[in-house]
């Protein structure tokens, strides 16, 4: 979990911290990294990682929630055409932090998009206009949104330079018509 408050000088702790899990990132895999590792590429001291967060995994959760954020605020203070236009903007402000995504696609982290958008899902009700009527139908959608986003991220990053993110988006939206229609839903 992580206790970031909103002031500058925590701000400026957590981005110099996170910088310095990129920067570590470059010489070993995620589950190799430590705090203290960190704290050679940053010099932030042990207690203000303390402080702010309770694990390295954290770090990188607070950094999916501020997107979460993002998100949430673009889809209810924009206007957008139709909801294909703000899939669209909501994936580009996810691919806008291609650090992250790298970092979660070679770790397998999916967990952290689910972590993060279970953290927002009162927000969902709002952003779907879904009354859910039990928490399994939250968890439900959630893994579908998650696997969609994930697998999405996925293909991206793999084919860098390849496919544009609008083409990663129609692709996954066909995909899941197939899915829905093979389902038979809504017939």
């Amino acid at each position: 979990m992580h206790h970031v408050p909103n002031d500058l000088r925590a701000k400026k702790s957590v981005e110099s911290i996170t910088q310095g899990l990129y920067k570590t990132l470059q010489d070993k895999p995620f589950n190799a990294v430590r705090v203290n590792d960190i704290y050679m590429k940053t010099g932030v001291s042990r207690s203000t990682f303390y402080r702010l967060f309770d694990t390295v995994y954290d770090v990188l959760l607070c950094q999916c929630d501020k997107i979460m954020d993002e998100v949430l605020e673009a889809c209810s203070t924009k206007n957008f055409a139709n909801k294909r236009e703000m899939s669209l903007y909501c994936a580009k402000l996810w691919l806008k932090r291609d650090g992250l995504i790298k970092v979660m696609v070679e770790n397998h982290l999916s967990g952290l998009i689910y972590e993060s958008i279970m953290n927002h899902k009162e927000c969902l009700k709002l952003f779907y206009s879904m009354d859910y009527q039990s928490d399994p139908q939250v968890d439900y959608l959630v893994n579908y949104i998650v696997s969609l986003i994930f697998t999405s991220f996925t293909i991206f990053y793999k084919e860098k330079g390849q496919k544009s993110i609008e083409e990663t988006i129609e692709i996954s939206s066909q995909l899941m018509m197939s899915i829905v229609n093979a389902w038979g839903i809504g017939q």
